[in-house]
């Protein structure tokens, strides 16, 4: 891979999303003060601009953006236009937790499915179905582990013919976590406990050189306060 014009890419996780809710895609109430506390935060530092922006093609990943789009353009900051990649969208958890239940009746923790206030045995689940689809253990999934990662390795290389400068990318936690694997060269289960750590709003920073380097992750720099604790979210 040659190395890239673009520099810094950041990588930020979209805001909370309606768990449990009608439709998940649809950020909540919190979701919607997580993406306004980050943009407030990257206007208030004009070293942060940006060359290129993109964003996966689910609402969440819109509705995320539309924060940042919204604060720059109130304090009169310059943002370029938003290029489409549905190649940065999650995968269907959905269809994994399922195939998960099918293979996996006797587990205890699906209990989890009819509690999604319980956080830590939604974690639980979550994690213990997406090992079993990396190591290829469920059926009728949607999506392999390794056609997953080749999605988005080539939303990745669409970054090389970005503009030179700072790149801001809005996706998920699958994606991101993806590219912390392919600069860290982590194994799929340790990818996996990467993705269920990533935080809603999380930034993340890579560089792309002759392959990818992870500078930062999973921080919350506009949640950083003992007080933001009950903002901070993972699903």
């Amino acid at each position: 891979m040659t190395e890239p014009t673009s520099g810094r890419i950041w990588l930020i996780r979209h805001a909370q999303a309606s768990f449990g809710g009608d439709d998940y895609d649809v950020l909540s109430a919190r979701g919607h003060e997580q993406a306004a506390r980050l943009a407030d935060w990257i206007v208030a530092h004009p070293e942060l601009s940006f060359a290129h922006v993109c964003r996966g093609t689910l609402r969440r990943h819109k509705e995320t953006l539309a924060a940042i789009e919204l604060a720059f353009s109130t304090a009169n900051r310059a943002l370029p236009d938003t290029m489409e990649d549905a190649d940065w969208n999650e995968f269907e958890y959905d269809a994994i937790v399922r195939a998960y239940a099918t293979s996996r009746n006797d587990d205890l923790v699906l209990a989890a499915m009819r509690d999604p206030s319980n956080r830590r045995a939604v974690h639980a689940l979550l994690a213990a179905a997406l090992r079993d689809w990396a190591l290829g253990e469920l059926n009728d999934v949607p999506e392999t582990w390794q056609a997953f990662g080749a999605r988005v390795a080539r939303a990745r290389e669409r970054l090389l013919s970005a503009p030179r400068g700072k790149i801001l990318v809005v996706s998920s936690a699958g994606p991101i976590a993806q590219c912390a694997q392919a600069a860290v060269g982590c194994d799929a289960e340790r990818t996996v406990a990467l993705n269920i750590a990533l935080r809603n709003t999380a930034v993340s920073e890579f560089r792309a050189r002759t392959q990818w380097e992870m500078q930062i992750w999973n921080m919350l720099p506009h949640l950083s306060s003992p007080a933001d604790h009950e903002v901070v979210t993972y699903y």
